[in-house]
């Protein structure tokens, strides 16, 4: 049993037109909301159960009042139209937040409202059948919504100034602390990096095959993805895949549809990653990373790649001095170039963060 997903046929056409239909999101909100998730069902995210239980003492009985009245909202998953229907592009989680005030104050009621009532009895109906139950959704079960439906047909402002004073509380007291210490930021960046780089390289159908879900992957000219019951999917010519890495998702897979396509939520487990090197290879790199401004290069790179000569000036150095340093990083496979118009830019490879995750939260701003 799958969702298979069927281009339209310009889609098909060439591998360049079945690419276009691919969007990477990244998003800190959605990572809020599937946060939000594992704390109401945390017996189901056994990979976050020790966030679960360190996090928990500071939760309040007002919290949980929240958690439960809002949770139709991340229960089983969270609607396209609370990220403003992917209308928006933005960078930080502020950004977002406000994106979706301004979207809901425009947003007739209504919309919401019928969005909502679909997506619970979509959940109840066929979203979670038998087999759903008996697997992946386990002694789950679904909450009473109906308060929130009718708050919002009575007050929808209060109901989203009820909202956004929840998700204000809980990144003060929770997220944010965990969003940094947890380094989900580089993580979902490197994951969109990577495969954004692998699709350019190798063309959609192996990028999916790259992504190492199990439970994606082609057949012939659709998209399967293995759910426990079947639905077809039919994309029109200008809609999108927008692939949305998670750290919070496991052992979940979403797939929702909105107006303009399908958004694809999957989890980017954490593997152990193994740099396989012999002793020489590892002598080399750190003798790279022995001197104050390499390590400095490094640092100022990860954020800003940089020419040279850029570099030259932002480190009082001559052109060859840094030149130099730039060269033993390189040949330590530390740092790499790309070519910009008529500027060869240096920017970190992910060796550094394969050997030490944590390389770059060392040091100080």
């Amino acid at each position: 049993m799958a969702i298979t997903v069927q281009f339209s046929n310009y889609a098909r056409k060439t591998d360049e037109t079945l690419t276009q239909r691919i969007q990477f999101v990244y998003s800190p909100l959605n990572e809020l909301f599937r946060s939000l998730h594992v704390l109401l069902n945390p017996r189901h995210h056994g990979t976050n159960v020790d966030w679960v239980i360190d996090v928990q003492d500071k939760l309040t009985d007002v919290f949980y009042e929240n958690l439960h009245y809002f949770q139709l909202f991340y229960e089983l998953g969270v609607p396209p139209i609370l990220l403003c229907n992917f209308r928006y592009h933005a960078a930080t989680i502020e950004e977002e937040i406000q994106n979706l005030k301004t979207f809901l104050t425009d947003l007739p009621t209504v919309q919401l409202i019928e969005q909502l009532k679909k997506v619970s009895s979509d959940r109840e109906n066929s979203f979670i059948p038998a087999l759903a139950k008996g697997l992946e959704w386990k002694d789950f079960s679904l909450g009473d919504d109906k308060q929130l439906l009718k708050d919002l047909k009575k007050d929808a402002s209060g109901v989203y100034r009820r909202l956004f004073s929840f998700i204000d509380w809980y990144r003060r007291e929770i997220f944010d602390q965990t969003w940094k210490k947890k380094s989900i930021q580089q993580k979902l960046l490197d994951e969109i990096q990577k495969q954004s780089s692998f699709l350019r390289k190798n063309g959609l159908i192996e990028m999916f095959n790259h992504l190492q879900v199990d439970r994606i992957h082609w057949k012939g000219d659709e998209l399967a993805i293995i759910k426990p019951f079947d639905q077809e999917i039919q994309l029109q010519d200008r809609d999108a895949i927008m692939l949305i890495p998670s750290y919070f998702i496991w052992p979940h897979l979403f797939v929702e549809s909105f107006d303009q396509g399908i958004a694809i939520t999957y989890d980017i487990t954490e593997q152990p990653s193994y740099y396989n090197a012999s002793p020489e290879n590892l002598l080399t790199i750190f003798k790279a990373l022995s001197d104050p401004v390499r390590l400095q290069i490094m640092n100022y790179v990860i954020n800003k790649p940089s020419t040279t000569q850029s570099l030259a000036q932002v480190f009082l150095m001559s052109n060859s001095s840094v030149s130099r340093h730039l060269q033993i990083l390189k040949e330590a496979k530390l740092l790499t170039t790309k070519k910009v118009k008529k500027f060869v830019l240096y920017e970190p490879t992910q060796l550094i963060t394969q050997l030490m995750p944590n390389f770059y939260q060392f040091f100080k701003n």
